[in-house]
């Protein structure tokens, strides 16, 4: 999230995971991974998400909160250095104001060749791989350790053609690490967000309440799912909510 956007086991306990690993493919994985996650009926029952909590970025907590309707429009605020910012996606328009970064001061239009990229996370489970129809091709790679953590490494490749590299614990088929290239100010950059701290909500499903991305770790310390969202939130001359009690 910018501006615009926002080791290893023993010998024997190695050779019994890979033995283990042998009898695995890419699609058993990730069935597996689907139902650790709270399952495919859960997560279709979602249609908005509001998550609460801090980013912790070059020795600040910056407070944000990220609000989705699902497939439909999603929002995420922000609060640093005493002023408020925000970002607005939908399926047709999106808007950034971030006054705390030079040039962020004015609301500003995504342009459409970002906007399509952005609009990916308008679908509440498509980072956690919830969707196999999402993705074209899956082929497991081998075994890899994430954090001391033992993972089955799959190569995937979405429907739009962005290829990922997935690591999915195999003790809990949690997914803890994705690893991608995206292109930012037209270089392209070699980026990787991790998953961890994973509670299940009340409504069945499996969220990962900490995140560590490029820019820093994001921890959520609330979730509401299903609450109702005012459609007024997804346009660029709404308040953010700290401007709004003043």
């Amino acid at each position: 999230m910018n501006a615009k956007k926002f080791f290893l086991f023993a010998a024997m306990a190695f050779t019994a995971g890979v033995t283990t690993v042998k009898a695995q493919n890419a699609d058993d994985i990730m069935k597996k991974h689907i139902e650790a996650m709270g399952g495919v009926d859960n997560w279709n029952k979602i249609k908005s998400l509001k998550l609460t909590g801090s980013m912790s970025a070059n020795g600040m907590d910056i407070a944000m909160s990220q609000t989705t309707v699902n497939k439909k429009a999603m929002r995420m605020d922000i609060s640093a250095m005493g002023q408020n910012g925000y970002t607005i996606l939908t399926t047709t328009e999106g808007w950034v104001y971030m006054p705390f970064f030079p040039g962020g001061d004015k609301v500003t239009p995504i342009p459409a060749e970002e906007l399509k990229g952005e609009q990916a996370q308008l679908n509440i489970s498509a980072n956690l791989f919830m969707d196999k129809s999402d993705y074209s091709k899956m082929n497991y790679a081998g075994m890899d350790t994430i954090n001391s953590i033992p993972c089955y490494k799959l190569k995937v490749t979405s429907i739009d053609g962005t290829e990922q590299t997935v690591y999915v614990d195999a003790s809990t088929y949690y997914v803890v690490r994705k690893e991608m290239t995206v292109k930012i100010q037209d270089q392209e950059q070699e980026v990787a967000f991790n998953f961890s701290n994973f509670q299940k909500q009340p409504e069945g499903v499996v969220y990962p309440m900490t995140q560590g991305t490029p820019q820093g770790d994001v921890t959520f310390k609330s979730i509401e799912i299903n609450k109702p969202v005012d459609e007024s939130l997804f346009k660029p001359a709404q308040q953010t909510p700290t401007e709004s009690k003043k």
